[in-house]
């Protein structure tokens, strides 16, 4: 399993998503980092399961995990964002729910976000995956990699798996939450799928 981390300026978010991925109850892991922008290699402690990539040249989203993905060890690929937070039980629940279901793509529809201040509960519609949350083998990423996009690459990537009948999509029970800040790539519009709790 690769927890696969994309990060760009964001040196205070860092520490925190290792440290998610080192509680993580499922061992047969690494966390593979893919960063340009500001330099990031001193936060980073001499780890045989964590691993990075500086790149010289800013590249694009999707492009960031089209080449992540192609570095990856594992056989299954989880996003592991730098502003987001994974609770100890995350990892192996999806890989659990990608052997039960026989599906080559699983993610969550429902998620808590912050501010850091507010929280709210996103729910999504039935076919709905965040993009945070998407788990899938490396097989069905070699044959429908991410568009090279900046924004909703992700969105591409699930569809494409729920036509083909390959998309898992469950509530995230409390497993995982992110973070509403200013930095975030696709602002968020708080509509008709977000309640304040």
């Amino acid at each position: 399993m690769t927890a696969l981390c994309l990060t760009r300026n964001r040196r205070e978010w860092l520490p925190k998503a290792i440290a998610c991925f080192l509680s993580q109850t499922y061992q047969d892991s690494e966390l593979l980092i893919i960063a340009d922008g500001v330099k990031i290699a001193d936060l980073i402690h001499s780890s045989e399961t964590i691993r990075l990539i500086e790149l010289q040249d800013k590249l694009t989203i999707g492009a960031k995990r089209n080449l992540g993905c192609a570095h990856a060890r594992g056989k299954v690929i989880a996003h592991f964002d730098d502003d987001d937070f994974s609770y100890p039980g995350r990892l192996q629940d999806q890989v659990d729910r990608l052997a039960t279901s026989g599906k080559a793509v699983t993610a969550y529809r429902s998620m808590k976000f912050t501010d850091g201040d507010k929280w709210w509960m996103y729910t999504g519609s039935v076919n709905y995956a965040l993009g945070t949350s998407l788990c899938y083998r490396r097989d069905w990423w070699e044959t429908h990699k991410f568009r090279p996009v900046q924004v909703a690459e992700d969105n591409g990537f699930s569809d494409t798996a729920m036509l083909h009948g390959q998309l898992a999509i469950v509530d995230d029970q409390g497993l995982m939450y992110a973070t509403n800040h200013k930095g975030n790539t696709s602002p968020r519009q708080l509509g008709s799928n977000w309640r304040l709790l």
